[in-house]
Formats: structure tokens, sequence, C-alpha cells
């Protein structure tokens, strides 16, 4: 008998149709959701990212030690030299795959009637999209700095040319100190208008090229900062603890995390709500399980004690309502996961324009989720099924022959 309780158990999930068609879809919904919610949380975990890593601040950025304690003062102070011997050792450190130079300082702007605070990026446009690929995509308006552009333009945030009244073409005035406190001053054209996620950026930002930086703030052949990519980001923390032994003490290496906390924290916050989330959907899967099984043992009781009066075996019994329970949670998982990936393949393929509350800036949302986590959201869903099925299943086997058989 044990060996066609697989088959019974198979023909009594197609021959009670309508209970396997209320779990199945129970467990096919709650997969569906689980992966759509995921996809869309992994969207935007790698929109943010690449947006910060690809489009600003790198994987990796190297400074002078104690320049992320000082920044705020005086950030040209502790500046390091840029030489393509150091640029090359860099370069040979595993997982890098970029490496450019930068200027970070600060200032004022003027368009000859106002003037305002900024912070200004020199940017190396010979090296800048090996460590940054998508810089150039955040420009609004106008064109994107190249190298033959020389030293005479800049970009804008948005904002800020809009307070200025400023836009390509129009000239202004930017005003700078060197480490040592001799004050300068460039007259320089705009090129173009920039965007970014950040409010600040676009209120704010200045980016220039980085010979320009350089003469603006009397630090030639130097900068304030090395900007690395890394080949694949699950690398990071190794990639940067073997850059701190490369190059000792005196530099200090931070990852992207590290200098981004908000964009950091936000990812963080979104995948506790996923869990949450699956958690929740997880408890209606489960719990629609266990009414449907139960359902079925009260409509099935006769047959129940029928078959404990011919000698099967009340383990047996059991073993029959489970294998019925992890078929229907397999099939429905496998109906779910096509459900979800298919609805994610819609829109990953159509992309969503997103912009964060309260923030400036758009980015495409393409949500996704990757074949481990579908992998196990279906074993998870035939998991689920077994256990919840559990207690259904032991009511069932301690059922009274003789009592059964008159119900």
């Amino acid at each position: 008998m044990s060996s066609r309780l697989p088959k019974l158990a198979l023909r009594n999930v197609g021959r009670n149709r309508r209970r396997s068609l209320i779990t199945g879809v129970t467990i096919v919904f709650g997969v569906a959701m689980v992966l759509i919610v995921r996809g869309f949380t992994g969207g935007m975990a790698k929109m943010m990212t690449d947006d910060v890593v690809q489009g600003r601040s790198g994987a990796i950025q190297i400074h002078r030690a104690g320049y992320i304690e000082n920044a705020d003062s005086v950030p040209t102070k502790l500046n390091l030299p840029y030489t393509d011997e150091l640029r090359a050792k860099l370069a040979a450190v595993p997982h890098v795959t970029g490496v450019t130079g930068r200027i970070t300082f600060n200032g004022l702007v003027s368009n000859g009637a106002q003037q305002t605070m900024f912070i200004g990026r020199g940017m190396d446009l010979s090296h800048e999209q090996e460590a940054c690929p998508k810089a150039r995509t955040l420009v609004a308006k106008g064109a994107p700095l190249e190298v033959a552009d020389g030293t005479s333009v800049t970009l804008l945030g948005f904002e800020l040319a809009q307070s200025f009244k400023v836009d390509p073409g129009a000239m202004v005035t930017l005003q700078s100190s060197s480490p040592s406190g001799r004050s300068n001053a460039l007259d320089l054209k705009v090129k173009g208008l920039t965007t970014s996620s950040f409010p600040f950026e676009n209120k704010r930002v200045v980016t220039l090229p980085l010979g320009t930086a350089q003469q603006l703030v009397g630090l030639e052949g130097r900068v304030t900062e090395y900007v690395l990519s890394v080949d694949d980001l699950q690398f990071l923390d190794e990639t940067a603890q073997a850059l701190r032994q490369v190059l000792g003490p005196e530099y200090e290496v931070h990852t992207w995390k590290e200098l981004q906390p908000f964009v950091r924290d936000l990812i963080a916050r979104s995948n506790f709500v996923l869990g949450a989330v699956a958690f929740v959907l997880f408890l209606i899967v489960l719990t629609g399980i266990i009414n449907t099984m139960l359902m079925s043992v009260f409509e099935r009781v006769r047959e129940i004690g029928t078959l404990l009066a011919v000698g099967v075996r009340r383990a047996q019994v059991m073993q029959m309502f489970l294998i019925e329970a992890g078929v229907i949670g397999a099939a429905g998982g496998l109906a779910g996961a096509l459900v979800g990936r298919v609805v994610l393949f819609v829109f990953n393929t159509r992309g969503i324009p997103f912009q964060l509350s309260g923030l400036s800036g758009s980015n495409v949302l393409r949500p996704f989720a990757t074949n481990t986590f579908t992998l196990a959201a279906i074993l998870v869903a035939a998991l689920g099924a077994l256990l919840a099925a559990l207690w259904p299943a032991f009511r069932a086997s301690r059922l009274n022959p003789v009592e059964a058989l008159r119900s």
C-alpha cells in the first residue's frame, strides 16, 4: 500500500479540484506577490546604488588620513599627489577596474549680480568614465564636459542655475582659496546643467575639469581623492581591505556605503519592509493552506475511515495528506514564480520613470528578481504547504474508523 500512496495522493489532488484550486491559488498569489515586491525593492536598491556608485561617488574613494573628519573645514589641505605611478598601483589591486582623481573644494559662484557658496568637483575627464561610467547621463540640459573643452567651461546644478537665471552658454565667476589662503577667481562658460537625486547637489554643486580646479585652488599635480570602480560590488569590502594593505596608514579607504550613509540606510529600510511584507504574505498562504486542508479532512471523513478500516496505517494516512499538500505547494510555487517573473519581465523591459518623494531628479526603475530568490520562493512555498498540512494530516490520521464510517 505504501508504494501506491503517491499515486493515490496525486489522484486525490485531481479529484478534489475545488479544494486543490483554492489552495493552489492562495500559493500562486503569495509567491507571485513576494517575487514582485522583491523585484521592486531590488530594482529600487540597484537604481539608487547605480546612481551613487556609477554616477557620482564611485565604488571606493581614497583620501589622506584624517580627510573625512576635516572635509567640512578646508577639504583641499589634505591633498594627494596625482601620478600615473599611483594610479597604476591602485589599478593593479584585484577587482579594481578604473581609477580617476578629483578635487573637492568650496568657494563662491557669481553671475555678476548674485553670488552664493558652492561645492566644487574637479574631475579628470580622461579617466572619469572608468570610475563613474554613468556620469555623463546626469546632465539634464546642455552637454557634459569633454576632454577637448579645455579649462574654460563648467557645469552647474540645475537648481543653482535656475536661481541665477542662467542657461548653457552664460558666463559665471568662480572664486576659491588655496590651502595656504591665497584667493583666486576664474570666469567660466556654463556648458550644461547637472541633475541629481539629492537636492543639495542640485543647489550647490559645480563641476569643472580637473585642470581648472587645480588652477583655481593652487593644487597643480595634486587631488583631494582617488575614485575607484570595481568589477563586482560583492567584492567591495574585500577590495577596500586589499587597498588598505597596499597603501598603508598614510591613506584612508572608504566604500560608497560609508560615504553615502543615507542611501545605505534607505536600502536597508527597504529590505526590512520587504521582509515584513514577505512574512505577512507567508502567513496568509499558510492560513489558506491550513483552512483548505482542514476542509479536506472534514469532507473526506468516510474515505479516511474506509482506508483505516481496510488496514491502512495512521502514519500512511498522514503521509498521504502531506504528499497532497506538497504537490499542491510545489505546483502553486512554480505557477506563482512564473506569474511573478512574467510581471517583473514586463516592467523591467519597459522601465518605470521613478522619483523619490522630496528629492530632485528622476531615474528609471527596473524591477528584477534573481534566480536564487525565485528558487527559494518555490522551495519555501512547498515547505510551507507541508508545514501547514501537518496539523490537518495529524487530525486525519487520528480519526476513529468506526465513528468515521458512521458520519
